[in-house]
């Protein structure tokens, strides 16, 4: 009998308490993951208009709309213009970068005294 009243209460717990708390979770971090985010930047290459460690908001709907948790393109709306500050991953060693666009293809950039 006491097994039975136990079995009666944990599934009591889990549809009450931890079924509507993991569905949450799984929300949030769908919108996190396919709408908006937040960033802190990494490096000093923004400075003077943004501070290494400044946490920043992105709109992951300003270009496109992907599967959450995926790299799939659902649709897509616009490119990043010159002047954008973007967030993108490195191709590199996959350090997470904060830039400002400076060129758009087709465009011919020349680094004159490293500026």
């Amino acid at each position: 009998m006491k097994m039975t009243a136990l079995r009666s209460r944990v599934r009591r717990w889990w549809q009450r308490e931890i079924r509507p708390l993991l569905i949450l979770v799984l929300v949030l971090f769908s919108i996190r993951s396919s709408l908006a985010d937040w960033n802190d930047v990494p490096s000093g290459s923004m400075q003077p208009t943004i501070l290494v460690g400044d946490r920043i908001f992105v709109n992951k709907l300003a270009y496109d709309l992907k599967v959450p948790f995926t790299t799939w393109h659902l649709a897509e709306w616009s490119q990043p213009s010159r002047g954008d500050i973007v967030v993108f991953y490195s191709p590199r060693d996959g350090t997470r970068l904060v830039k400002r666009v400076v060129g758009l293809p087709g465009d011919t950039l020349e680094l004159r005294n490293e500026h």
